[in-house]
C-alpha cells in the first residue's frame, strides 16, 4: 500500500468538497436547462477559461504525454501541439461568433446557420446523437482506462478490483453532476486546476532534481544505446540535403509537416471543441468568451505540458524499458504479477521469467505486463523469441509518483488525478446530456414540456452516458490508440466547419457529405486496412497516423466540394438572421447586401493580427521553456523574440476587439 493516512485525508477531503458542491448548487442548477448546462450564461472569463484548462487535464493526460516522450521523444507532442494554430483562430474569430450566436451546443448552430434548409433538422439531430452517444462516451472511456492504470500502479495487488474503485469515483462525480449541473462542473474544475498545478510542479521538481536536471538526462540518453538521440529533440531531425531532397524528409519531419500543414485545420474542433463551445456559451458575453479561450490557449499548450514532459524524461533515467520474450519453445504454465513460467518443449527444468528488474522497481509499480493474449489465457504454447510481456510507457508517470513523492504530497497528486478523472467524467456526462436534451429530445421528441421536465431528463441521460462510457472502457486497453482514433474519426470535417462561417454557399448537405466520408474512411483505415510494411518500413505506426489524416481529409474535401458545387445556391434571405446575429467575416456578398447596417471590416485586421500573434506567443513559449530546461540556453534565447512579438500583437488586438465589443 503506497498511500499513507495523510494521503487519504487529502483525497477524502477533495471527495467531501465535491459532494458539498453538489448540495450547495443543486437548487440553482435545477431551475432550467440554461442553469443546468450553462450556469445561466453568467461565467466570468477566468472561471470559464480555468474550467477549459482543468477539463483538458484528464487523468489520462499526464500518462499520455509522458508515454509519448518515452516512446518517441519530446517532438511526438506535436501531434497535439499543432492544434494551437486552430486554438488561436478560436480565440480571435470563432469564440466571439459562438457567443453571438447564443446557442447551447455546436449542433444547435446547424439550424441557425442553415435556416430553411431541408436537411438542417436531420443534421442537427444526427450530430446530437453522435456527440451524446459516441464522441463524449469515447472520452469517458479512455479516461477510465487511464484511471485504471493509475489505480493498478498504486495498488498492483488489487488490479482485479480496479473496476469497482473507478466505478465508485465515477458515481461520486455523477452524483454532484446530476445535482449541481454545470455549476458543479466549473466550481470543482477551479479547485482541481489548483491541485493539479501544485501537484504537477512538485512531481516535476522532485523528478528532475533526482536525475540531475537537464545535464543528467542528456548524459543518461548519451550513455544508453537503446535511447535514440531524437528522444531529447523538440523538433524531429531532418535528413541530409535540402527540402527538395528525398533524404531530407525523415519519418519525423514528414509527420510534423502533416501535423502543422494539415491536421490543425482538418480536425472537427477547428472552430472550437464541444467542451470549449459550452464554456464560451456559458460566458457573460463575447469579450469574456474571448479572454477565456486566450487563457486556455496559453496555459494548455505552453505552460502545463512541460510538467509532464520533464517527468517522462526523468523516468527514462530510472525506469528502464523491459521486454520479456520467450527464451525457448514450450508451454506457458504460470502467469502472475511477478513472473511467467515456461515448461520447455524438450523437457527439463521450468524457465522462470521475472517481470521486474528489481524488487524496488516492482514495489514502485514498474514491471513488465503480460500481453493481453497471455493474461487472458489465449496463449499457452510459445516459441522462442515470442513477446510475452513488456513495460507500459503510460504507467511511468504513476511509478515516478510512487518513487519520489513523500506522504501528503503523494496524496495531493493522487487527489489531483482523482479530481481530473471526476472533472472529465462530470464534464462529458453533462455535455453529452446537453446534446441529447437540446438537440434530440427537446427539438424532436418532446418540444413543449416545462423547464423542470427537461432537467429531469438531463439527469437520466447523464447516467446513461456514463454507463455507455464504462462499457467502452471494459473493451479497450490503450489510451493512446483511443486518442489517435478519436482525432481521426471526424478529421476531415474541419474545412467545412470553417467554410460555414466564411462562405454563404455552404449548405447542410455539405456537412453531411464531409461527416459521412470522414467517419467511414477513418473507421476503415483504423480497424480494417493493414498498413503495408513495404511502404511504411519498420515503424508503420509513426507514419500511418499522419497518412490516415491525409487520406481522410483528401476524401472528405473531394466529396464535400463536389456536393457543394453541384447543389443549388441557398436563398440569401434565409441566411440574413444568422449573418446579422453573428457578424462573420468572409464571402457573404449576396447576404451582406441584404444587411447594409452590419459592419465587420473593423474586426478583420485585429482578428488576423491577434491569431498570428497568439501562434507566435504559444510556440515561442513552448520552445523557450523546453529548451531552457534542456540547458540549451542559446536556442531558448532565440525563441524569446517570438514570445515578445506575440505578446505585443495579442495585447494590441485585445484592445481593438474588446473596445469594439464593449461599444
Amino acid at each position: 500500500m503506497h498511500l499513507a493516512p495523510l494521503d487519504w485525508i487529502v483525497i477524502l477531503g477533495y471527495v467531501a468538497f465535491a459532494l458539498a458542491v453538489g448540495v450547495v448548487y443543486a437548487r440553482r442548477a435545477g431551475k432550467d436547462v440554461d442553469q443546468f448546462f450553462l450556469s445561466g450564461r453568467s461565467l466570468p472569463w477566468w472561471m470559464a477559461g480555468t474550467s477549459m484548462i482543468a477539463t483538458s487535464f484528464a487523468a489520462d493526460t499526464p500518462l499520455l504525454v509522458s508515454g509519448w516522450v518515452r516512446d518517441g521523444g519530446i517532438w511526438k507532442n506535436w501531434e497535439w501541439w499543432c492544434y494551437a494554430v486552430g486554438g488561436a483562430c478560436v480565440v480571435f474569430f470563432f469564440a466571439r461568433w459562438w457567443r453571438r450566436g447564443g446557442v447551447m451546443t455546436k449542433a444547435e448552430l446547424i439550424e441557425l446557420r442553415y435556416h430553411g434548409d431541408e436537411q438542417a433538422p436531420a443534421l442537427r439531430g444526427t450530430l446530437g446523437v453522435i456527440h451524446a452517444g459516441v464522441m463524449n462516451t469515447l472520452v469517458i472511456c479512455w479516461v477510465m482506462l487511464a484511471a485504471k492504470k493509475i489505480f493498478e500502479g498504486l495498488y498492483p495487488e488489487l488490479a482485479d478490483d480496479s473496476p469497482y474503485a473507478l466505478g465508485g469515483a465515477a458515481v461520486i462525480a455523477l452524483a454532484y453532476a446530476l445535482s449541481a449541473g454545470f455549476w458543479g462542473v466549473v466550481v470543482t474544475d477551479f479547485v482541481q486546476f489548483g491541485m493539479a498545478m501544485v501537484g504537477g510542479v512538485l512531481l516535476a521538481w522532485f523528478s528532475w532534481d533526482a536525475v540531475g536536471g537537464g545535464a543528467g538526462v542528456v548524459a543518461a540518453v548519451d550513455a544508453t544505446p537503446d535511447l535514440p538521440a531524437s528522444t531529447l529533440r523538440v523538433l524531429p531531425a531532418v535528413g541530409p540535403g535540402g527540402p527538395l531532397s528525398a533524404e531530407f524528409w525523415t519519418a519525423g519531419v514528414a509527420t510534423l509537416a502533416v501535423f502543422l500543414g494539415v491536421s490543425w485545420w482538418a480536425v472537427e474542433g477547428i472552430d472550437g471543441a464541444a467542451v470549449a463551445v459550452q464554456r464560451i456559451a456559458a460566458s457573460r458575453d463575447e469579450r469574456e468568451g474571448l479572454l477565456a479561450t486566450l487563457w486556455f490557449q496559453v496555459a494548455h499548450y505552453a505552460l502545463r505540458p512541460w510538467l509532464w514532459i520533464l517527468v517522462g524524461l526523468a523516468s527514462l533515467v530510472v525506469l528502464p524499458t523491459k521486454h520479456v520474450d520467450a527464451p525457448v519453445d514450450g508451454r506457458l504454465v504460470g502467469v502472475s504479477a511477478q513472473e511467467l513460467v515456461i515448461a520447455p518443449a524438450g523437457g527439463g527444468e521450468a524457465v522462470r521469467l521475472p517481470l521486474a528488474d528489481s524488487p524496488e522497481l516492482a514495489a514502485q509499480g514498474w514491471s513488465a505486463l503480460p500481453t493481453k493474449a497471455v493474461k487472458s489465457g489465449a496463449v499457452t504454447e510459445v516459441v522462442a523469441g515470442q513477446r510475452l510481456a513488456a513495460t507500459d510507457d503510460e504507467r511511468a508517470y504513476v511509478a515516478m509518483m510512487v518513487r519520489y513523492l513523500p506522504a501528503g504530497l503523494l496524496g495531493l497528486v493522487v487527489a489531483s488525478l482523482l479530481a481530473a478523472f471526476m472533472s472529465t467524467i462530470d464534464t462529458h456526462v453533462n455535455l453529452a446530456s446537453s446534446y441529447f436534451v437540446n438537440d434530440v429530445y427537446r427539438r424532436f421528441l418532446v418540444p413543449e414540456a416545462d423547464a423542470h421536465h427537461y432537467v429531469r431528463v438531463a439527469r437520466v441521460a447523464s447516467a446513461v452516458v456514463l454507463a455507455l462510457g464504462t462499457g467502452f472502457a471494459l473493451a479497450s486497453d490503450s489510451v493512446r490508440d483511443l486518442f489517435t482514433f478519436f482525432l481521426a474519426f471526424l478529421s476531415g470535417v474541419g474545412p467545412v466547419y470553417v467554410a460555414r462561417w466564411l462562405w454563404w454557399r455552404v449548405r447542410a448537405r455539405t456537412e453531411i457529405a464531409a461527416m459521412c466520408t470522414s467517419a467511414a474512411v477513418s473507421t476503415y483505415l483504423s480497424f480494417v486496412f493493414e498498413w503495408p510494411a513495404t511502404v511504411f518500413g519498420n515503424d508503420p505506426g509513426t507514419v500511418a497516423n499522419p497518412a490516415r489524416v491525409l487520406i481522410v481529409v483528401s476524401a472528405s474535401l473531394v466529396v464535400a466540394g463536389l456536393v457543394t458545387l453541384l447543389s443549388p445556391k441557398p436563398d440569401p434571405r434565409r441566411l440574413a438572421d444568422f449573418y446579422r446575429r453573428v457578424r462573420p467575416i468572409g464571402w457573404w456578398g449576396p447576404v451582406r447586401e441584404l444587411c447594409p447596417d452590419v459592419r465587420t471590416d473593423a474586426e478583420r485586421l485585429p482578428a488576423v493580427v491577434g491569431a498570428l500573434s497568439a501562434v507566435a506567443l504559444t510556440y515561442g513559449s513552448i520552445l523557450a521553456i523546453g529548451l531552457g530546461f534542456l540547458e540549451r540556453g542559446g536556442d531558448a534565447l532565440r525563441a524569446l523574440p517570438f514570445v515578445a512579438a506575440g505578446a505585443v500583437g495579442v495585447a494590441w488586438s485585445l484592445r481593438r476587439l474588446c473596445r469594439r465589443d464593449a461599444a
